[in-house]
């Protein structure tokens, strides 16, 4: 069990030895209102705890949920020492509420340090308690990204930095700027070990988020240089790990990785109409889900699971389900219980982009019942997405979904 985190506003002071850039320019407001509110939420800070010391360390750094079940990723300089390659077992992770952005990310959560590649500075953290040390429930899913492909990156592309920097205050910071170019591990010569990017340099970054112009990950902001040529002749150079070389770290420790969908369509939900039906008057619990474009999980023939959705505003509410049909299947049926309204989607083969309007779904109940039932003959045989969509702001509805 981790012990007791020293408080929190004892632990504002970060001082790392490798920082990331603080990028000024303003192209985060690209990013669509829904996106930049789910990154919010993913792009967490970090504090690592010293067992020896009894304490957390003096600095705090920052790292991305990439996984609905709260696998963190990070900077190895973050997490530990790199010189000497040593790690801290025990991280805290805090988190910014989307509707009090204004304030310091709160503690919420302890994670473990599961694995990392001090070569190329980069780790992974994996959720596992509750800030009171409870362990967290297999059916708690987190808010996370998307993780795109760095390689199609050319200079003149648009990043966004996402972070704690510290020497911009406490709170949760978006800055922005180019992708400059690309550079050698030497950061001298040729090679995409490194992204280069214009910035001024900021504490506290480190291990955060640099996503593209559609709100993919595609790097994480690692280090920043400064070189004096001549008395008056200073170059300044922030630097991101491209996300292609996370992946041997990411692959085999890191279950459930959503990648982008080729073809670049932005990291958005679908836009829900308009609704006078009032929401449940009920308190959200902890362990309910709000989460954009969130794949929560898989469910198989002959299965049943059960969800909490929860109505936070500014946001579409829904979860995803996978399942994977076999050849010959004779009938799939769909069956979707709450105890409040919810609408229900389904499609074969790719996720549903649209539920109102002109909707790219083959089986929907965007009705007021409170579920939805579908016999679909003779389904055909691969992967079919079910979306269960709550359409309010508020409230929280408890759901069945079977599959049979």
């Amino acid at each position: 069990m981790a012990p007791e985190v020293t408080p929190i506003p004892m632990l504002r002071a970060a001082a790392l030895t490798l920082v990331l850039a603080d990028l000024m320019l303003a192209s985060a407001q690209g990013l669509p209102r829904e996106v930049r509110l789910n990154l919010v939420q993913a792009v967490v800070q970090v504090i690592p705890y010293d067992d020896e010391a009894g304490t957390t360390v003096g600095w705090s750094g920052s790292g991305t949920i990439i996984s609905p079940s709260g696998y963190i990723l990070t900077n190895y300089h973050v997490v530990g020492d790199l010189r000497v390659r040593r790690s801290y077992d025990w991280h805290a992770v805090l988190i910014t509420d989307p509707a009090f952005t204004d304030q310091p990310p709160e503690f919420m959560f302890w994670a473990r340090y599961v694995a990392g590649d001090p070569t190329h500075d980069l780790a992974i953290l994996k959720i596992v308690e509750w800030f009171d040390e409870e362990p967290v429930g297999a059916d708690v899913r987190f808010p996370y990204v998307q993780v795109g492909d760095s390689n199609q990156l050319i200079p003149g592309d648009a990043i966004t930095i996402v972070g704690y920097p510290g020497i911009s205050g406490s709170t949760i910071t978006f800055t922005a700027g180019l992708m400059s170019g690309w550079v050698g591990e030497d950061f001298e010569s040729g090679g995409k070990q490194w992204i280069k990017t214009d910035g001024k340099i900021a504490h506290g970054n480190s291990g955060g988020g640099a996503f593209d112009e559609n709100g993919y990950l595609i790097g994480v902001p690692t280090a920043g240089r400064t070189v004096q040529y001549e008395e008056l002749d200073v170059e300044e150079q922030a630097y991101v790990r491209p996300i292609s070389l996370a992946w041997a770290l990411i692959g085999p420790h890191v279950p459930g990785v959503a990648r982008a969908p080729v073809g670049g369509a932005a990291a958005q939900a679908p836009t829900a109409p308009a609704t006078t039906t009032p929401a449940p008057n009920v308190a959200a619990p902890v362990t309910s889900d709000a989460c954009d474009l969130c794949i929560v999980g898989t469910i198989s023939l002959g299965s049943a699971v059960d969800g909490v959705i929860a109505g936070l505003e500014d946001y579409l509410n829904y979860h995803t389900y996978l399942v994977e049909v076999p050849p010959a299947t004779a009938t799939m049926t769909i069956v979707l219980e709450s105890d409040f309204d919810l609408d229900i989607a389904v499609k074969y083969g790719s996720e549903v982009t649209a539920w109102y309007g002109d909707g790219d779904w083959e089986y929907a109940d965007l009705t007021e019942a409170s579920g939805g039932t579908f016999e679909v003959a003779l389904p055909t045989p691969g992967v079919w997405y079910i979306d269960v969509i709550y359409p309010y702001s508020g409230g929280v509805v408890n759901y069945s979904l079977s599959v049979h």
